[in-house]
């Protein structure tokens, strides 16, 4: 069986976009039962059966999140949504708490259940424990390595396992902590943990009981970023986890159609070339750096704890620096150049770490997405699109199609009543293009 890619679609146009762009599965969110409910865009049952049905139409399969750990007063809520939905026919539900299992299996007895990464499954034998209440994939928790999910597969050849390798990464969560895995290797979720949230620190990061021990910070124009970590970005080492796994997933909480296609369109594409066991192309795996993101790290899954920077007993990847002032503004923190050592008022010698922080990378480079809808003028097809920034007559710009990556020219824009425009924004309503290049539908504009 080939590996699948699991990619989002909060709205009806994002699980076309992911569908066309190279998904096999597509992750809807469902009302009232999703952990990321704020985000979803589909808001309304019928709109949600529209939503499956045209996932179905491109041949792919539709997943319901319904993923959220219910309180008490939530459980007639979750129920009734259950049954709300039990005609939609999803091909998969993905879910987290125990009680929610039995309701699904109530309503939806012969649909595929997904174990989400909520429920943080880090072992064979809770694959195994699943697995015999007929659960048919388990995501596993992040905070894997590589050699680990060998082991289960190795052991629960029969589970389908999901991993996930791409996107943003979840510093800390209620009863889940990896802060204190990240700074010092005492997995706080294996009976280790030194409640390195309740320490006091200093807004250098310093932890109370190491002084002198600090993380550094960096400034951008938003501020600091303390706790962000890097994205998930493993596109270079899918080689070494293709044959441990069944499906991979795309993180997204609130991102757009630009977001979408690049990271499909460049993971679809690695992994149809180690298939076939032919050369990649650069520019379509650079996909995922031309959307905003922060910096890219390949996270637990291919590093274990020991080879983290920040790691205590790594000391070789530590500088010992002397204080000779306190900086006065983000030009001075960050004088030393990036991932350079921050000087700190301390009176003695201090480490810090040499990473860069984790900042956002903001690409502002999405022009928009034409849609299937067209019109006929002077016998030329003029493609309906939604501009995300400035589009001119004669603008040359980079695109993106399912089928290829290319070049076009803007010919020609009218609004609805036929009229030209010398340009359009993303206030200009219903806009219509004629480029050099013939379209489908569905083409990105970026670059």
């Amino acid at each position: 069986m080939s590996v699948k890619i699991v990619a989002p679609g909060w709205s009806y146009n994002k699980a076309i976009t992911a569908a066309k762009y190279g998904a096999d599965e597509i992750y809807v969110w469902v009302p009232f039962t999703s952990l990321r409910m704020r985000q979803n865009k589909i808001r309304w049952f019928e709109e949600l059966k529209k939503t499956i049905d045209i996932i179905h139409s491109l041949k792919k399969r539709a997943l319901l999140t319904m993923n959220i750990f219910p309180r008490n007063n939530d459980i007639n809520i979750f129920e009734s949504v259950v049954e709300k939905i039990s005609d939609v026919w999803a091909d998969a539900v993905i879910f987290s708490d125990p009680w929610t299992f039995k309701i699904i299996r109530k309503y939806l007895p012969n649909t595929d259940l997904h174990l989400s990464t909520q429920t943080s499954t880090m072992n064979y034998w809770a694959v195994q424990f699943r697995y015999d209440l007929w659960v048919k994939r388990v995501v596993l928790a992040r905070e894997l390595h590589i050699d680990e999910i060998k082991d289960i597969k190795a052991k629960v050849p029969w589970m389908e396992l999901e991993v996930f390798v791409h996107g943003a990464m979840c510093m800390s969560y209620s009863g889940r902590c990896l802060l204190w895995d990240y700074m010092s290797g005492r997995p706080g979720n294996k009976w280790e943990c030194s409640h390195a949230c309740r320490f006091k620190y200093k807004v250098r990061l310093e932890e109370e009981r190491r002084p002198g021990k600090l993380f550094q910070l960096q400034w951008d124009e938003d501020g600091t970023h303390i706790m962000s970590s890097k994205d998930l970005c493993v596109i270079d080492d899918l080689k070494n986890i293709l044959p441990y796994v069944d499906a991979l997933k795309i993180e997204w909480r609130s991102k757009s159609e630009f977001y979408v296609w690049a990271v499909v369109k460049a993971y679809r594409h690695a992994i149809d070339s180690i298939s076939k066991k032919k050369k990649a192309d650069s520019d379509i795996l650079n996909l995922v750096n031309v959307i905003p993101h922060r910096q890219y790290r390949n996270g637990f899954l291919l590093n274990k704890l020991q080879e983290y920077p920040e790691w205590e007993d790594n000391l070789s990847l530590l500088d010992k620096v002397k204080w000779n002032g306190i900086p006065q503004s983000a030009e001075d923190w960050s004088s030393s150049g990036r991932g350079g050592v921050n000087k700190v008022n301390d009176g003695g010698f201090v480490t810090s770490t040499t990473l860069d922080s984790a900042w956002p990378l903001f690409n502002r480079n999405y022009f928009g997405i034409f849609t299937d809808k067209f019109i006929e003028h002077n016998k030329k097809k003029y493609f309906q699109i939604d501009p995300k920034e400035v589009i001119t007559r004669w603008m040359k710009i980079k695109f993106i199609s399912p089928q290829s990556i290319g070049e076009l020219e803007i010919v020609d824009i009218l609004n609805s009543k036929w009229k030209k425009l010398e340009k359009a924004t993303c206030n200009t309503p219903d806009i219509y293009i004629l480029t050099d290049t013939k379209l489908q539908g569905r083409e990105i504009l970026y670059s």
